[in-house]
């Protein structure tokens, strides 16, 4: 098989952190309640991130022009209210029922609808994927039971 390509160790640590984080999030929408819990999220990710990229110089009267482009403004209130929707649903989620069983409904449906949408929209194939995403879906709704 070989040494794993650098994205695995990434996405690992992505998991062990998400872990953790999943629980301090159903305390935190518990305490706060979610909306209140998405709104800091939200102004303390741009202000780390504007402020980050303002000391580090990457911030520049030619990359502020790119977000006045009517059609990128577009995009950017578009993504921002789909995300809006996913978190604050995903925070009730989180509030309602288990983060295990959230995460698990999570990455077993959306494996499933990237798979479908990957064979109908973009002429994908299943082969070898079948059994795999069968799998899934099968240990999900055993979870769920």
């Amino acid at each position: 098989l070989g040494p794993l390509p650098m994205g695995s160790a990434f996405i690992l640590l992505n998991c062990v952190i998400y872990g953790f984080t999943s629980r301090l999030d159903k305390v935190a929408i518990k305490s706060a309640g979610k909306t209140l819990y998405y709104a800091y999220g939200r102004l303390l990710m741009a202000s780390t991130t504007l402020g980050g990229s303002y000391m580090s110089g990457g911030i520049t009267m030619k990359e502020v022009r790119k977000f006045m482009n009517p059609r990128v403004m577009g995009l950017i209130i578009a993504i921002c209210m789909a995300d809006a929707v996913y978190m604050l649903s995903l925070y009730q989620a989180f509030a309602w029922i288990s983060p295990v069983y959230v995460t698990a409904i999570k990455r077993g449906g959306g494996i499933v609808l990237s798979s479908v949408l990957g064979v109908t929209l973009f002429g994908e194939t299943m082969a070898g994927r079948t059994f795999p995403i069968m799998t899934i879906v099968f240990g999900v709704t055993f979870l769920c039971l």
